[in-house]
């Protein structure tokens, strides 16, 4: 969700998939051409509310209509159409990426021959919609969020790394933060502030993350998450999900504390009664949602 278009550098640098694409692996680009473009509402070159609105000449900010899922993909297929391209071999995506992949197999069912959508389910669960709540509640009660129209003051910098901090959580497992850091403390740690290594850890992560990413695009992007409904301008949801015609891969992770198991099994279900040429896996992993980026 906070990624970029990326996934693979070839000069050094580390991409987010660059574990997985590159010559002679599993994203091969000497077999392949990979197109990897930034999401509507984001921040890092699509427009999202820190984009200019051309009426005001000012950052959207609070102005920024609210977004779907759908909404991305249609940017998407006008990037494609844009480039002349009519016809894909696989569209691939994780988190995310999978509802949109999703999504593309049932707004767009001839325009590709496979889907693989990594660690992601056909809903959002309500305990993830929670999470998502607070990590917004974390932002909107910034003293500095000013309704979302932040831009010519001080951003909600507290607020947004506070939501990076639960994220984290999320994306990973209790193994994971047990090997890494256990009980361990700090040397020069603070009773109240950053005691214990895992303390630091998360502290580290929502700094890091400021760099990076715009508070408005994050609670854009969280919602877009939560509201995500396969069936929107369709009858139903088996409506909807009849209409893939791709081979369809769902890869769930034993240890995905955002999109649990159990939840991508309903959605095989799903599939599979929709009439889905459907390919299940479950992998077992340490990394828990993040196994996409490197655990798999």
């Amino acid at each position: 969700m906070t990624g970029d278009a990326e996934p693979y550098f070839d000069d050094g640098r580390d991409g987010w998939w660059q574990n997985f694409m590159g010559a002679g692996l599993a994203l091969d680009t000497d077999r392949y051409f990979f197109i990897s473009s930034n999401v509507l509402g984001g921040c890092k070159g699509t427009t999202g509310p820190s984009s200019i609105n051309p009426q005001t000449g000012k950052p959207y900010g609070s102005q920024f209509p609210n977004i779907v899922v759908q909404d991305i993909v249609k940017v998407q297929k006008a990037l494609l159409d844009h480039l002349g391209i009519s016809h894909l071999k696989a569209i691939i995506g994780g988190s995310f990426g999978g509802m949109q992949a999703n999504q593309w197999a049932i707004d767009y069912p001839d325009f590709m021959d496979n889907i693989v959508n990594l660690c992601s389910s056909i809903y959002f669960s309500a305990e993830a919609i929670g999470f998502n709540h607070v990590m917004r509640q974390a932002v909107i009660n910034d003293p500095n969020f000013n309704g979302g129209d932040y831009y010519e003051g001080t951003p909600p910098d507290q607020g947004l790394s506070i939501a990076r901090m639960l994220g984290m959580l999320t994306y990973r497992t209790n193994l994971q933060l047990a090997k890494a850091f256990g009980r361990a403390t700090k040397s020069d740690g603070s009773f109240w502030g950053d005691y214990f290594q895992v303390e630091s850890y998360l502290s580290y992560q929502g700094k890091k993350f400021l760099e990076r990413f715009d508070a408005n695009s994050y609670l854009h992007l969280l919602r877009a998450l939560d509201m995500y409904d396969p069936s929107l301008g369709y009858d139903n949801v088996k409506e909807a999900l009849s209409r893939i015609k791709a081979r369809y891969m769902l890869v769930s992770v034993t240890t995905d504390q955002l999109f649990k198991p159990i939840d991508l099994y309903k959605s095989k279900q799903l599939l599979e009664q929709s009439g889905v040429d459907l390919h299940f896996y479950e992998f077992p992993s340490d990394y828990g949602h993040d196994a996409f980026f490197s655990g798999l």
